[in-house]
């Protein structure tokens, strides 16, 4: 019998085992001789590995097979020493091993690459010994153009508090505990709030124009698990990441993985969702049978069959469970059946929503928002409503687990009750 074979994956031998068969990295003969280290590594033991396991052993061995070769020509290079300069203080934050900057998400890690490109391009030459609150105060002026473009000047001025903060707690710079007082003691103009949300009316309303007049069934499933679940769109649809960046995904495509989504393994036979978002690595869990957007969305995917079904004598309610997907990703765009990209969602989203006539003020990133207001209209404890959103700092243990559930079944019955009886009305 010959072994199981896996594409792309770097490095990987099978041998013989009692379970079947072992797959293992293994490093080039000659560096394993200048020393590298491991020699090699178990990745699976079993007879064919599933499309979870061969992924895992796609990304262990890229990773892998890059730190060879990286430590074949050389090492990583030198990280740059820290000079004073505000350049050398970027170029530390992006390479100390112990910065937070490696445990930025892809996503936020592209977007603070442009903010440092900029501030090495305009400002890298400064010595932090020069910059002063008057300095700081001129390059936000610069950066929002006078007062007109807050939200960049808020961005830099976010990143400056981190570098400082790296500065003065990693690096033990001086200057930088200098100018994070400073930066402390500064106020600048914010960005303003949002005012609007997502109603339950423009949800529905999003809902039935993006199935019955687009035929974006995902879409309203995705709007669904928004409004409901108070679940911002990341935690929903996804997101794409280069294949070297961590996590295990079996959905692949052209390069990139999918992670961070709604996965059909995440809600069980009672059809209680525990889902890790994306933000915080928070495990939210959510009873979807309090959800009834997601389950008359759940009916349209089964062909109008009943998921949740109460017997009107017992009053006890059933789940037909495995009428649904047993696993992978809940989303899945309806024209190239794989997950949506996030610009690609927004922009249709948009599409749906100028058809129902919602102002363009009102963004998908809304619906969370409306989904909270909604709450706390009810009259939902500000408290419980903090829990339901995944908004508090609270170490994640067994108990804040429970507060966490109990909240978020009073604060979707208290919604959907109120909506019920406005509807009423």
């Amino acid at each position: 019998m010959s072994p199981p074979r896996i594409k792309d994956a770097p490095g990987h031998i099978w041998r013989k085992h009692t379970k079947g068969w072992e797959c293992r990295w293994q490093c080039r003969t000659d560096l394993v001789e200048r020393g590298f280290l491991p020699k090699s590594q178990q990745l699976f033991v079993g007879q064919e590995p599933n499309e979870i396991e061969t992924a895992f052993i796609q990304d262990q061995c890229r990773k892998l097979q890059d730190e060879m070769l990286t430590f074949g020509r050389g090492g990583l290079p030198v990280m740059n020493a820290y000079d004073g300069s505000l350049k050398s203080l970027i170029n530390c934050y992006q390479t100390d091993p112990d910065s937070t900057y490696r445990k930025l998400r892809y996503g936020v890690r592209k977007n603070t690459d442009t903010l440092l490109r900029r501030l090495v391009a305009d400002h890298g030459a400064e010595d932090l010994g020069d910059i002063k609150g008057r300095t700081v105060l001129a390059w936000y002026k610069d950066w929002t153009a006078g007062g007109v473009k807050i939200a960049m000047g808020s961005a830099f001025v976010g990143q400056l508090r981190t570098l400082f903060t790296f500065g003065r707690s990693i690096l033990e710079c001086q200057e930088c505990v200098r100018l994070g007082q400073v930066m402390h003691d500064l106020r600048f103009e914010g960005t303003k709030s949002r005012k609007v949300s997502v109603t339950a009316e423009q949800a529905d309303a999003i809902r039935y124009k993006a199935r019955l007049h687009f035929g974006w069934y995902s879409m309203a499933l995705a709007q669904a698990f928004q409004f409901e679940c108070t679940l911002r769109q990341k935690d929903v649809i996804g997101e794409w990441v280069p294949l070297a960046e961590p996590g295990v995904s079996a959905t692949t495509y052209n390069g990139k993985k999918w992670i961070r989504g709604l996965d059909w393994s995440e809600i069980d036979e009672n059809l209680i969702l525990k889902h890790v978002t994306s933000k915080k690595q928070k495990e939210t869990e959510v009873d979807l049978k309090l959800a009834p957007m997601v389950i008359e969305e759940f009916g349209e995917l089964v062909g109008g069959q009943q998921i949740v079904v109460t017997d009107p004598i017992t009053k006890k309610v059933a789940v037909n469970r495995q009428l649904l997907p047993a696993s992978g990703p809940v989303v899945i765009c309806d024209t190239n059946g794989l997950p949506w990209t996030d610009n690609e969602y927004r922009r249709k989203w948009r599409k749906v929503a100028n058809a129902c006539g919602i102002p363009k003020n009102v963004w998908n990133m809304d619906s969370r928002s409306g989904a909270i207001s909604e709450a706390i209209a009810a009259g939902v404890p500000l408290e419980f409503v903090r829990h339901a959103a995944t908004h508090s700092d609270i170490a994640q243990t067994q108990e804040y687990d429970r507060i966490q559930a109990k909240a978020t079944v009073r604060t979707m019955t208290a919604r959907v009750e109120a909506r019920t009886k406005k509807e009423r009305e």
